[in-house]
């Protein structure tokens, strides 16, 4: 069933006894199981597995943007002696398939439909510096990249398009078959908007940029493909995230069945964010590579790799954002359109610019809403997912235009949000594109964290005397509250929408939406320890610690008895996965449901051996107690007892429904293919900011945020994933962008020039929390995998606009990242 033994799980034991102490290990922060064996070096992640016969593959890729494809003369490299062979896109369009896109066909203005191909090497056209136009086995990877030199590519380079807005020209058309760059675009419209914008009192206007950025994960993608001439079949062992879900992105490409291509994911994951989703091409080229061979073949992605050609980069949008407000400080209507540059090719992405329809209007209760978008087609490295999923820039501008309006109005921006906020006692709340908000009290979160920002005026950091003394030093201080909401717990089937005819979509039924559950099995072992399989991957989540505390709960044993390991793609069934902070919801339900059943069938076991009723018996402390008699059985004696029979019962799978699944709130949104999120986390933040207006750069004094995640199932796993969000959003925010020269030239391809946040960029992070279950999931919990990557650059711009607002600034934060440059370039043409 499993490809491997469990990874020892490592629970320390002096915190197991302390916890023990408590009613629960479910709440508390129990050690992540995962920590010792990666602390310690015992870690086994992809780039550790070469089996025997190992071969190494290196690609050879474009250093043109846009270019046609003369010829490619590989007889240098294969005349290496230690080279084994060398792919070109001839040979794989001879014998596999494309690789799926997220619009597979276009239809012109003419009414032709014409097909978006991308296959796994670029054949006549190179359409981004870095796509891959052969691949090189040799024995070794320093062997592969000298080989690897020795192609001869003769291009015929063509003008470039890599900015979003141009491309909606279709003067330099990427995919020539197809005649234009926007292949993709929607206008949808809730309410009345036309109506609010007639009447009310003003209509603001802003235009917003959010540049390019990604996860850039500590561990570059990794696979390892063998192929058995024996079964004609695959074992890929790769970092792919997702590996359930997208593993039809290798097994199609490679035209085999599911059945036949094995994906397995290690236990340990050095990071994704969404980012190794789109890594299927790796994949797919080893895999040939390997057959071609019959050894297996390894590729490991190298930094720049991965910085410049990796398909890793995410959302890059321009936004036109309009509000309709009256003078009393109603939000009367909301206008979004934006495009988004997609890169060279549609991938997963593409229900990205869906996703905010999840969080349409944030916080606030605006019900006449316009969300219009175009997605265009650049020669630039395509998006993939990444942590938050596209709602991230859309928060930042719906934010944006929020203090715009205040400012138009003349009332203060933090009075102005309270008006408009969601009530508790609206709660749940149907936004206008119908997703529902569980629970929460938005106002309350509003006041605590002006309390908080109240005690930094009465000598902290924003006291009077201290911002005037720093005004006089050019450092403008500046602080601008803003609640905002994370999504948590996509359901597959929107994601369809895009592939499916919109047409078809007013006359779906409830009935024809098919969700995925979170699968997980448990069996109980000769020593009456317990094994426990994720049908989903990690990339440093905790899933095992979150499965082992919430078991050992259910069970009523120690985390140490239990092991938690993972299936590959074959043995699992298909489900999401790990994506779109999903899993302390669907795992904790998961959990739940399959100790439930285990204690089932360890309570029919015993009686079925004492030759009583089931009702006769009790589940309590790890054993199965008789309660006439008081007799018991420990969880080894039911295992031995099991073990002569035909079908095990103590070998058990539960499926855990996605929680919006059977509830009539969600009917609407489930029928019109919108997002459904059935979780929404909820915070406030308030980031202390300090602008040089010397030098443009900006200082993140404090990071005080107020959360809300529902019930939390390991309160240190919960700050970990806030921390690491608001890291990551800070980045954004002030650090990060994939920059492009007009002619399609990656600027940053080493980390020299992709700048991530470290210790000295990321303040002291004052984090409180409050609990707000969720009445929807198994447990209470809510996602919390994305927030603060989410929410923090928009707390942060808001600040930075409040900081500079003395000088008469209009919206200086009017991009992301609010880079030095920028900024210092507004603060001097006022001047």
């Amino acid at each position: 069933m499993s490809r491997s033994q469990p990874p020892e799980t490592g629970v320390d034991a002096d915190a197991e006894s302390i916890d023990a102490g408590t009613e629960s290990f479910t709440g508390t922060g129990l050690p992540r199981v995962e920590d010792h064996r990666i602390l310690t070096g015992e870690a086994e992640y992809v780039h550790d597995i070469t089996p025997d016969r190992c071969l190494h593959m290196a690609l050879v890729r474009s250093m043109h943007a846009h270019a046609d494809i003369v010829s490619i003369d590989t007889s240098d490299a294969e005349a290496h002696p230690e080279c084994e062979l060398v792919i070109t896109a001839d040979d794989i369009e001879a014998e596999y398939n494309p690789m799926p896109t997220g619009i597979p066909k276009v239809e012109t203005d003419g009414g032709d439909v014409r097909r978006l191909e991308e296959w796994s090497l670029a054949g006549e056209t190179a359409r981004f510096v870095g796509e891959p136009v052969a691949a090189v086995v040799a024995t070794n990877r320093y062997v592969a990249e000298d080989a690897a030199d020795l192609v001869d590519v003769e291009y015929d380079p063509k003008p470039a398009v890599a900015d979003g807005l141009a491309a909606r020209e279709d003067e330099v058309v990427v995919h020539e078959s197809v005649g234009t760059n926007v292949v993709d675009g929607e206008r949808i419209a809730f309410g009345d908007p036309d109506a609010a914008f007639e009447d009310a009192d003003h209509v603001v206007t802003g235009e917003y940029s959010w540049g390019r950025i990604s996860g850039v994960p500590l561990e570059t993608a990794g696979v390892v493909a063998s192929y058995d001439e024996e079964t004609d079949s695959f074992d890929i062992d790769c970092n792919i995230q997702l590996h359930t879900l997208v593993d039809d992105t290798i097994y199609e490409t490679l035209g085999y069945d599911a059945d036949d291509v094995r994906v397995s994911v290690p236990a340990d994951v050095g990071g994704s964010y969404g980012t190794k989703i789109a890594i299927h091409r790796y994949c797919c080229l080893a895999a040939m590579a390997s057959k071609e061979l019959e050894r297996p073949v390894k590729f490991v992605e190298d930094r720049i790799e991965n910085l410049q050609g990796g398909d890793v980069h995410c959302s890059d949008r321009e936004y036109e954002v309009r509000m309709a407000v009256d003078d009393d400080g109603t939000m009367r209507g909301l206008d979004v359109w934006f495009v988004d540059d997609f890169g060279a090719f549609p991938r997963y992405p593409v229900n990205q610019v869906l996703k905010p329809l999840s969080v349409l209007t944030n916080s606030y209760e605006i019900d006449d809403v316009v969300y219009e978008y175009e997605l265009a087609l650049t020669n630039k490295t395509s998006q993939t997912a990444y942590r938050g999923f596209g709602v991230d820039p859309h928060i930042y501008a719906l934010e944006m235009i929020v203090d715009e309006a205040a400012r138009e109005i003349g009332m203060d921006p933090t009075e102005f949000r309270r008006r408009n906020l969601i009530e508790p006692e609206q709660m749940p709340y149907t936004l206008p594109s119908k997703n529902v908000y569980d629970s929460g009290d938005y106002p309350a979160t509003l006041d605590r964290i002006e309390e908080i920002i109240d005690d930094e005026r009465d000598g902290g950091l924003l006291d009077p005397a201290v911002v005037e003394a720093k005004r006089e030093q050019g450092k403008y201080r500046g602080v601008q509250p803003s609640v905002i909401i994370e999504p948590g717990v996509s359901g597959s089937d929107w994601t369809d929408r895009q592939r499916s005819d919109r047409d078809e979509l007013e006359d779906r039924s409830r009935g024809e939406v098919e969700e995925l559950p979170e699968h997980l099995r448990a069996e109980l072992r000769p020593d009456g320890t317990v094994r426990a399989f994720l049908a989903t991957d990690s990339s440093g989540q905790g899933h095992q610690t979150l499965v082992s505390q919430l078991l050992a709960d259910e069970l009523e044993i120690l985390p140490s008895d239990i092991d938690v390991d993972y299936l590959d793609s074959v043995d699992a069934p298909t489900e999401y996965g790990s994506a779109a902070s999903r899993m302390a919801v669907m795992l904790s339900g998961a959990t739940v449901g399959v100790a439930r059943r285990l204690i089932d069938r360890a309570e029919e076991l015993a009686a079925e051996s004492w030759e009583c009723a089931t009702d006769d018996v009790t589940y309590r402390d790890g054993v199965v107690e008789r309660v006439d008699t008081g007799e018991t059985r420990s969880l080894a004696e039911l295992a031995e007892l099991d073990a002569g029979r035909d079908e095990r019962l103590t070998s058990v799978s539960y499926d855990y429904d996605h929680p919006a699944t059977d509830r009539a709130e969600f009917d609407e949104a489930f029928t019109k293919k919108y997002p459904v999120y059935p979780t929404a986390a909820f915070g406030a933040n308030a980031p202390i900011v300090e602008v040089d207006v010397e030098t443009g750069e900006v200082e993140i004094l404090t990071f005080h945020t107020v959360r809300d995640c529902g019930t939390m199932l390991n309160p240190t796993i919960v700050e970990g994933q806030a921390h690491g969000g608001i890291a990551q959003g800070i980045g954004a925010a002030l650090l990060e962008e994939f920059g492009y020269e007009d002619d399609g030239q990656p600027q940053a391809i080493t980390l020299f020039d992709y700048l991530l946040p470290s210790i000295e960029t990321i303040p002291e992070i004052e984090m409180e929390h409050t609990v707000t279950p969720s009445p929807y999931t198994e447990t209470g919990a809510k996602g919390v995998g994305e927030g603060g990557m989410i929410d923090a650059p928009a707390s942060i711009a808001t600040s930075i606009n409040a900081a500079l607002e003395p000088l008469g600034l209009d919206e200086p934060a009017d991009r992301i990242p609010v880079a030095p440059d920028h900024l210092l370039r507004q603060v001097r043409d006022r001047e």
